[in-house]
């Protein structure tokens, strides 16, 4: 069997400039390059190693989804030796283990490699939620990546790093869960201009991927929540009155300095600032209907979450 060698790059295929083309939300899913397994648009995974002998690893998810129509299912399989992929994190060593969906293109010209990252026309959002179902093998765990970049913004002729944010897990259950992973930023005005959006069924920084462990993802969303089909509210905030007419009051038990307002969809539509502990908000301006809200702390960190009616 030919081999198979794929090599890696950080930096952003910027002639993908399209934003119809990244599918955050996947729903909508086309056969890789090398025309064998489907992949979400935008993104990328082993699958395009079936063509070296490995077994499928992402699967387009159609029963029970989080959010919308479809959801993905990301499996650890062995990589087989007829392929060579370098692991980033492990210098001189090549992936042998391993299940991961990313952001990004495979490329076949002028060689065959994986192009990591795709354009955002967010300016700089605060956080990435998504939900998921965690099904890892004993001592293994799942985890998600999330990177902000920008080309050049301190380093030329490089690929920096804007913001960050991880979220990762070890449990089994097998409901949607909503997660929020907040960016931190290591900068204060760079706006960054692409992202990379990582997630694995499997640890690959270190040695204890296990084959036959499974993470179900859904709902990408930058400062929204998306997939969530249960919105509770902690006893830290009361809201009243809900439902409201022309205004809504917020006030809450612990330190908060935001509260933002977001439509059923996870659509942000304002942030106002709160002055000890208490929001009032005008809502002559919202249709009647249901909203979400947001209690953020002074570093925009999401603290509290819940929903409220407007009726008429």
């Amino acid at each position: 069997m030919k081999k198979l060698i794929l090599t890696i790059s950080a930096s952003l295929l910027l002639v993908i400039t399209v934003k119809s083309q990244v599918d955050l939300g996947l729903e909508i899913w086309a056969n890789d390059q090398f025309g064998t397994l489907q992949d979400p648009q935008g993104w990328t995974s082993f699958n395009t190693a079936s063509v070296g002998g490995m077994a499928q690893s992402v699967y387009k998810v159609i029963s029970s989804p989080a959010f919308g129509l479809a959801s993905a299912k990301v499996v650890t399989e062995v990589v087989p030796t007829s392929v060579q992929v370098p692991n980033p994190f492990r210098h001189g060593q090549n992936f042998d283990t391993v299940g991961l969906l990313c952001l990004g293109t495979i490329h076949v010209v002028p060689t065959t490699g994986l192009t990591f990252g795709q354009p955002i026309s967010i300016s700089r959002p605060t956080y990435l939620s998504f939900s998921s179902k965690d099904s890892v093998m004993a001592g293994d765990s799942s985890f998600v990546l999330a990177y902000l970049t920008k080309w050049g913004a301190t380093t030329t002729g490089k690929l920096d790093t804007i913001a960050s944010g991880k979220w990762g897990e070890s449990s089994t259950g097998s409901a949607w869960a909503s997660h929020t992973i907040t960016m931190n930023y290591v900068s204060g005005t760079v706006v960054p201009d692409s992202q990379q959006i990582y997630v694995s069924s499997s640890i690959y920084m270190r040695g204890g991927a296990k084959v036959g462990s499974k993470y179900y993802v859904d709902g990408f969303c930058w400062d929204c929540y998306a997939g969530i089909k249960e919105y509770t509210q902690d006893n830290s905030v009361s809201v009243f009155p809900n439902p409201a007419t022309n205004e809504i009051n917020f006030s809450c038990s612990i330190n908060s300095n935001y509260v933002e307002v977001l439509d059923i969809t996870g659509r942000k539509l304002s942030i106002h600032l709160m002055q000890n502990n208490k929001a009032k908000i005008q809502t002559e301006g919202l249709t009647p209907g249901f909203y979400l809200f947001n209690i953020l702390n002074e570093k925009k960190e999401i603290i509290s979450r819940g929903k409220f009616e407007i009726v008429r």
